[in-house]
């Protein structure tokens, strides 16, 4: 199934539609005023929640809410990276493939807090958390059984689990009130922040309730599948795989994209082939994984013609992922593939290898891939597991918290995880650091609660 998640022409945040509004009312009392007072309005960039008290304006609170949310996922058009690029760079699934320093420190493991693209990563995430809230709050006050509330808490929950995924202990979520004013939050630890997002795909859950149409099963099979990964992260194994139980295989909620703006474009596509800023990695750091070299159909990767060729830097090959072709294409968020992995995964904890290659192996006749057999040592399963999840999620934003579960579950030494030893001289040499996640931004130390991560553990 294949969630209705499409974007208009021309969709945007509330924020930018509450400015064209006052630029509109403005210029149209040009005749009654003089210029200057025309000039002289309130700043129109943030739409407060009680200026918007009607519910005709639920579409395009719900619009909002998914720009928002696909712009934190996979960026856009216009050079702003999402938690796919990001995450792939300080994972193992992208390398660095152009001259900007600051997406260096991500590739390389050894950021700083001033970086300014982690801030934009933290500013877009935080937008789609707050703006999905917003529209859940409006939602249900005014169709409080639409599948709409139960999707725009699904998405409040999967930005939450991205943030808690990507981000070190101690991430503070801010609120605004009907008033306008900021509500500054206190820093919240990583088990605050999957308990949050628990309750998010809970109340989706209770949203849809036993309705049966198409938009309200895809909107429960989506929270299902949110809370198993959530459930995954704590550390709940049997309780992620029942979680997901009734999710079918063939289930897809997608962020679809288009041509028509930059902010509609597939980010992924736009920064990798038109901007030439990263390429698809292989053994990165000699522990990363062999998504070009094994010629998986899962990450097929060919290397790019003509002026992709080559990097922005001129110097890296280039190789394109098959698996967004153009602007358009749309990008998965949750599956009934990633179901099936979770319910693996509890297989796995439970020390049940025929169950574990039962279900990695009907998964994988569903794309004519040869079985796997048994490895024969739990570490072996393990090893085997976590790279058919990088193949079946590979650049859908799951993998760098995967390779933090493998450090924090499996203990597992982060630098047998991580890519590691000699950074490319290439690139300009040296040494991968020792960054797992991403630290707090420095612009966040305008919140008084926030002074900087409470830890930076995996």
């Amino acid at each position: 199934m294949q969630s209705n998640n499409r974007f208009v022409p021309g969709a945007r945040s509330v924020a930018q539609r509450a400015a064209t509004a006052a630029v509109l009312l403005a210029t149209l009392a040009l005749g009654a005023c003089s210029l200057d007072d025309a000039l002289d309005v309130p700043d129109p960039d943030v739409a407060t929640p009680g200026s918007l008290s009607d519910p005709s304006v639920l579409p395009v609170l719900r619009q909002g809410a998914v720009g928002d949310f696909a712009r934190a996922y996979a960026g856009g058009g216009d050079a702003e990276d999402g938690f796919i690029q990001n995450g792939g760079l300080l994972g193992d699934e992208l390398e660095w493939a152009e001259t900007f320093p600051t997406r260096r420190e991500f590739d390389s493991r050894n950021m700083q807090t001033v970086n300014g693209n982690i801030n934009t990563l933290m500013r877009n995430s935080q937008r789609a958390r707050a703006s999905a809230l917003r529209a859940a709050k409006k939602y249900e006050e005014f169709q409080p059984t639409s599948p709409a509330a139960a999707e725009m808490r699904n998405l409040e929950g999967l930005a939450i689990t991205l943030i808690a995924e990507s981000f070190c202990s101690g991430v503070p979520f801010s609120e605004l009130t009907d008033a306008g004013e900021t509500v500054f939050g206190d820093p919240q630890t990583s088990t605050q922040m999957y308990t949050a997002a628990l309750a998010s795909f809970d109340k989706a859950l209770t949203v849809v309730g036993t309705q049966t149409s198409a938009a309200a099963v895809a909107q429960a099979n989506f929270a299902r599948v949110g809370r198993g990964r959530v459930l995954l992260n704590l550390g709940r194994f049997a309780d992620a795989a029942a979680a997901v139980a009734a999710v079918p295989t063939s289930f897809v909620y997608n962020t679809e994209h288009s041509e028509n703006s930059s902010r509609q474009n597939n980010g992924v596509f736009v920064v990798m082939a038109v901007n030439r800023r990263f390429s698809v990695a292989d053994r990165e750091g000699a522990n990363g994984l062999a998504y070009r070299s094994d010629n998986d159909p899962r990450t097929l990767s060919p290397r790019g013609t003509g002026a992709a060729f080559t990097g922005f830097d001129g110097t890296t090959p280039l190789f394109l992922p098959a698996k967004y072709p153009n602007r358009s294409a749309s990008i998965p968020v949750a599956t009934g593939a990633e179901a099936r992995l979770i319910e693996a995964e509890a297989a796995l904890q439970a020390a049940n290898p025929t169950q574990l290659l039962a279900i990695h192996n009907a998964l994988r006749t569903t794309q004519s891939l040869a079985p796997i057999t048994d490895p024969g040592t739990q570490a072996g399963r393990v090893d085997a597991h976590f790279k058919e999840r990088a193949y079946w999620l590979f650049l859908t934003a799951h993998r760098l918290g995967d390779m933090r579960r493998l450090v924090r579950q499996y203990q597992r030494n982060r630098e047998a995880v991580f890519p590691t030893g000699s950074y490319p001289a290439s690139k300009g040499g040296g040494t991968y650091g020792q960054d797992v996640n991403f630290p707090v931004p420095f612009d966040e130390l305008n919140n008084p609660k926030f002074t900087q991560c409470l830890d930076r553990n995996p």
